[in-house]
């Protein structure tokens, strides 16, 4: 099964709270790649409601590719990554971001410092959680906190692919009075895919790290412009309740309760 299914939203790097999506705007791809028009030649763009703008999976691709000029180097990076990066600068203009600081055997995706405090923000994509092309997840979602928080004494946040990519979840990473948010509009696995007999758990600890969902707000994440957002709505949600997808896709292991984790425009299917 492919990870991401069919592209949905805008994504805009300097109104992220609101506007959540695959799509990247040409003018945002430039900040997140750090290229002027010219490297960006190798990539098709689209109208959309007037703005040009490209499928991100097609950004990243003419990246791996070499195809984006004077690009940062892709090394292990994600276009997650270069987008939290460049979310980073914009909500904590002086904040000090480095990159892929090896510890041991481990990798770290970025060391953020802020205000005298320092954390490692590692982002978690499907694959952490869920069985994949490669198999099911080697290790429980936490381990490699775990062992970095105990080596360094240093906290590592997980920012898994359902936190949302925005400037109030940068903020949530030191400031735990901030509330963020999750979505979910375009992946194809979902929560109860997940692997781990704790998964309720790990997903609340996720959410709880971030100010988001909370225990009856986790239907949130699935859209429609939920929370003041422009987050579309993801499909599942029409194939629930058209009986092609059981509602279980989306209840964790380990759960107390299941209404918690239904939108509630599927609790009177279920």
């Amino acid at each position: 099964m492919a990870v991401l299914g069919t592209p949905a939203g805008v994504f805009n790097l300097y109104d992220s709270d609101r506007c959540v999506g695959s799509f990247i705007s040409r003018e945002d791809a430039k900040v997140i790649f750090g290229v002027e028009d010219e490297g960006l030649r190798e990539v098709q763009f689209e109208d959309r409601k007037g703005v040009q703008v490209a499928d991100e999976r097609k950004l990243q691709k003419a990246w791996y590719d070499g195809n984006i000029p004077d690009s940062p180097p892709r090394k292990n990076s994600s276009m997650d990554e270069l987008i939290l990066r460049r979310l980073i600068e914009i909500a904590l203009p002086t904040a000090r971001v480095e990159g892929q600081e090896r510890i041991g055997l481990f990798q770290m995706d970025l060391k953020v410092s802020y205000n005298g405090e320092t954390k490692y923000v590692e982002f978690d994509g499907p694959s952490h959680f869920a069985p994949s092309r490669y198999g099911p997840p080697k290790h429980h979602p936490f381990r490699k906190k775990q062992i970095i928080e105990e080596k360094t004494g240093i906290e590592v946040v997980n920012w898994a692919y359902w936190i949302q990519r925005c400037a109030s979840n940068v903020r949530a990473i030191f400031d735990d009075t901030v509330r963020g948010f999750g979505a979910l509009w375009s992946t194809n696995i979902h929560f109860g895919d997940f692997s781990a007999q704790d998964a309720a758990q790990v997903i609340l600890q996720i959410n709880e790290r971030f100010g988001c969902g909370g225990e009856d707000a986790v239907g949130d994440f699935y859209g429609p412009c939920t929370c003041g957002r422009n987050n579309p709505e993801h499909p599942i949600l029409e194939d629930i309740v058209s009986g092609k997808q059981s509602v279980e896709r989306l209840i964790p292991s380990g759960c107390e309760s299941r209404e918690a984790w239904i939108p509630a425009r599927l609790r009177h299917v279920t």
